[in-house]
């Protein structure tokens, strides 16, 4: 792929965006009524017009800061999901072409060619892209789920509680209980879900029961005199929505001695900001789970500088990972886990 996308392309990109965004859903539901899906009745899948949405997002984000890696990887992952739902490469292809088309019907050239030639590239990349999801999805199957994700997707509390104080029994530490048993569940509760494996309802009994296990974790640390040997704030980057690691984050410090505030979802950039201002905590750390709220992470960073220059920014997600050498400008320290913040939070390596 290109190396850079021009800011005169990524301005027009970002500019007509709206109107760009409209024409590729009223082109998807004409592919759906009358060409690809013409034996099916109704309209375009909800779903469906949310994925070229977000798809488009993401588009902005890459072409701004020319991540186009990151979009080929993204674009894997999107084969995927729709390879795992029952459409796979037909609808997908549907989703680029529409996007490659309308690029070229409403931006000029050179700046359309410019835009639309990764994504003509992905498409071309499209029989590689399914065989690489089936081989993932094939070998999915094979795997069994752990008797803690079976809890979950039941909304079985009792029983998992049981399994977390065996756990605990058995030497099992309250931190190390965050990050090897209950964080992978929940990703792996997640993963299912986007792949079409559990219906939303068991998605929402698992998330219920991980609220509950993490709000009972942090009162069964160990009591002490001492005083907090840090204290830090907790937040998804503005219009993140994924409040299931910054609670799980928010657990794991405070088992760990710190004394953290967890300030949830979709927090305005200015508000997270003030927060900072008003309890000057050590460090903050963000969760950035999307790439196309990378803009939006770069933007609570510049306002959290602004009120605390000595204030420590940690941020870590599978956005921040793509997202990892843009946030290391803009002077925030990227993790790849709870325990490598933790380590660089207190002044470790």
């Amino acid at each position: 792929m290109t190396a850079t996308i021009s800011e005169s392309a990524s301005h027009l990109f970002r500019t007509e965006f709206p109107q760009l965004s409209a024409l590729v859903q009223k082109r998807l539901e004409v592919e759906w009524r009358y060409h690809r899906r013409s034996d099916a009745a109704g309209t375009v899948p909800q779903d469906l017009l949310e994925y070229a949405d977000d798809f488009g997002r993401m588009l902005k984000v890459a072409y701004r800061h020319s991540l186009l890696d990151a979009l080929r990887e993204e674009a894997n992952w999107y084969a995927t999901v729709f390879e795992a739902r029952g459409s796979g490469h037909p609808v997908f292809a549907a989703l680029l072409e529409s996007w490659i088309v309308v690029i070229q019907g409403v931006i000029k050239p050179p700046e359309c060619n410019e835009l639309s030639a990764p994504l003509q590239i992905l498409h071309q990349e499209l029989p590689r892209m399914r065989e690489q999801s089936r081989d993932y999805l094939r070998s999915r199957r094979a795997g069994p789920g752990s008797p803690l994700i079976t809890c979950l997707l039941r909304g079985d509390v009792q029983g998992a509680r049981d399994i977390v104080f065996r756990l605990l029994s058995e030497g099992r530490s309250l931190e190390r209980l965050i990050v090897d048993s209950i964080l992978p569940a929940m990703a792996e509760v997640g993963l299912r879900w986007e792949l079409h494996e559990v219906e939303i309802y068991q998605e929402h009994l698992a998330t219920e029961a991980v609220r509950t296990l993490l709000a009972g974790i942090v009162p069964m640390k160990q009591p002490t005199n001492l005083q907090p040997s840090h204290t830090a704030l907790v937040s998804c980057v503005p219009g993140d929505k994924h409040d299931l690691v910054p609670l799980a984050l928010w657990a794991y410090l405070e088992v760990r001695g710190w004394a953290a505030k967890n300030l949830g979802t979709s927090l305005p950039a200015h508000q997270i900001a003030r927060a900072v201002a008003t309890f000057a905590p050590d460090a903050v750390f963000l969760v950035l789970t999307l790439l196309p709220q990378l803009d939006d992470a770069l933007e609570a960073i510049a306002m959290v500088r602004e009120r605390s220059a000595d204030c420590r920014i940690l941020i870590g997600g599978r956005g921040a990972e793509a997202g990892r050498a843009i946030l290391e400008r803009a002077g925030a320290v990227v993790a790849r886990d709870f325990d490598e913040a933790f380590r660089i939070s207190e002044g470790g390596v």
